[in-house]
């Protein structure tokens, strides 16, 4: 029994604490079995909510993540942990629009005595952008409160923010996808400056200007290609699974890259990491150095427990 006093199975505890790679096939089938009865017998409870997108999100069931969310949302009301996990589920869609709509709308029904209070500040036209909070604070807003203003301020003049991105970069101890978005817009408004970058484990300089985007990432377009080569015709759902599972990978440690920048490691090391979710212990290649596969596996477990832990 939890704290909140909800039983859950040995497989449930074991995948909330150590994400669906820990699990064995068996255990897969008995988790999304118990998870989804405590649903259908309490769909307004939170807690088994939250768990049973996190696990549709793991296995890349975002439809059905989707559509419990937004149903919870709509009989319950605004819910932080809810839209936070939802940010996952529109992130593997590549949708994150839908989502910052769905945070703003939900964040309005929450902060109306709020927005109340300052519609005094607003210029009826032209209209002028009014952050609700004190934007020197962002480091302590919500992160469904950051990924929105990120989406506004793509709008707008970024000069008068910088100093407060740029904090927010210089420390690990914030959320890596955050980090990676102020890059990203950084990137679109050709912010030409060197600046120090520190997520995961890792401390690197970066001028935005001159840091290719992402989408044109030689690196990540050979792993794409060459997994699509091994997975296209012999295991299509595996291939949308990795690929989805890298893309956000990528993301998170953007802009640092994997390393080993060897393609070829890579595509090695997903391919057999994927396929041992299943049981299966193949492998694509004998030739590539075992012990650098094994490597590039720690690290793919890594960057899988703690994007867990970013979006619990």
């Amino acid at each position: 029994m939890n704290e909140s006093g909800t039983f859950f199975p040995v497989s449930v505890k074991k995948f909330m604490e150590k994400g669906i790679a820990s699990l064995s096939e068996d255990e897969l089938m008995s988790t999304l079995h118990y998870l989804e009865n405590a649903y259908h017998q309490e769909p307004c409870n939170e807690e088994i909510v939250h768990i049973l997108i996190q696990f549709y999100n793991q296995t890349d069931k975002t439809k059905k993540a989707q559509e419990m969310g937004q149903n919870f949302l709509t009989m319950n009301g605004y819910n932080k942990d809810i839209l936070g996990e939802l940010s996952v589920t529109f992130m593997k869609e590549n949708n994150m629009d839908t989502y910052f709509t769905l945070v703003r709308h939900y964040m309005e029904e929450e902060n109306k005595e709020t927005n109340e209070q300052i519609v005094d500040n607003v210029i009826p036209f032209p209209k002028q952008f009014v952050p609700r909070k004190d934007v020197r604070g962002f480091a302590s807003w919500k992160t469904s409160e950051q990924l929105e203003f990120l989406q506004e301020a793509r709008f707008l003049e970024i000069d008068d923010f910088l100093p407060i991105f740029k904090q927010f970069l210089e420390d690990d101890q914030f959320s890596p996808f955050v980090q990676s978005m102020i890059f990203e817009l950084m990137q679109e408004k050709e912010i030409d400056e060197e600046m120090e970058v520190r997520k995961i484990a890792k401390t690197g300089i970066f001028n935005p200007s001159k840091v290719p985007m992402l989408a044109e990432n030689e690196f990540a377009q050979a792993l794409f290609a060459g997994l699509a080569e091994k997975l296209e015709h012999t295991n299509p759902s595996l291939l949308e699974q990795v690929l989805g599972i890298i893309q956000q990978h990528l993301f998170m440690l953007y802009p640092f890259e994997l390393e080993p920048k060897n393609p070829t490691i890579w595509i090695n090391a997903y391919y057999k990491w994927a396929n041992a979710m299943y049981g299966d212990n193949s492998v694509i290649s004998d030739e590539v150095n075992p012990v650098l596969v094994e490597d590039a596996i720690a690290i793919i477990e890594d960057l899988e427990i703690r994007q867990q832990n970013y979006f619990i």
